[in-house]
């Protein structure tokens, strides 16, 4: 490990740490659905009728209301019902540049979390929790549905893994 890198690492806190986790995430999400054709982001493969599977552009949405949920959460603030439909985009770029938004502007919070805060409990819809839990719920979220959007990809023939330099570096 270089020493300008341990040096950062060192002067990290956990919650700029968890922040940038944030930021990260949403940007390899983008590259993600960014490299997905057209005609294939609202596509939703099925198995029947019974099938409940969200289109690559759904599961964006989808992400980008856990986003906002989490920042009124760790806000202290009652959290917005969750949309009627998660598609309401005009284009990729209005998908991914939403995404990345609700991550900048959460990470903004969790950034200034102190060591108090992340030991606060905090409302949630999955009950009482820890801030330095909830603010791993995006991450987590956003990770999930990335993997959903790459067995998409594999469904419809794409068996390339579209990273870049964020995939791979701290």
């Amino acid at each position: 490990m270089s020493a300008e890198l341990q040096e950062r690492l060192s002067t990290t806190t956990l919650a700029q740490w968890q922040a940038r986790q944030i930021e990260k995430a949403a940007h390899i999400m983008a590259v993600f659905v960014e490299s997905t054709p057209d005609d294939k982001l609202r596509w939703r493969p099925m198995i029947d009728e019974n099938s409940k599977t969200r289109s690559i552009i759904e599961q964006v949405g989808e992400c980008i209301f856990a986003n906002i949920r989490f920042w009124h959460v760790l806000s202290g603030e009652t959290p917005p019902a969750p949309p009627a439909e998660f598609d309401t985009f005009t284009s990729i770029h209005d998908a991914t540049s939403q995404l990345k938004e609700s991550a900048r502007v959460l990470a903004e919070l969790v950034r200034k979390m102190d060591s108090e805060a992340l030991a606060k409990d905090y409302a949630t819809h999955r009950g009482p929790m820890p801030g330095a839990l909830a603010m791993q719920f995006p991450v987590r979220n956003m990770t999930y549905h990335m993997g959903q959007i790459n067995m998409i990809q594999l469904l419809y023939g794409d068996t390339e893994f579209h990273i870049d330099e964020e995939f791979t570096t701290l």
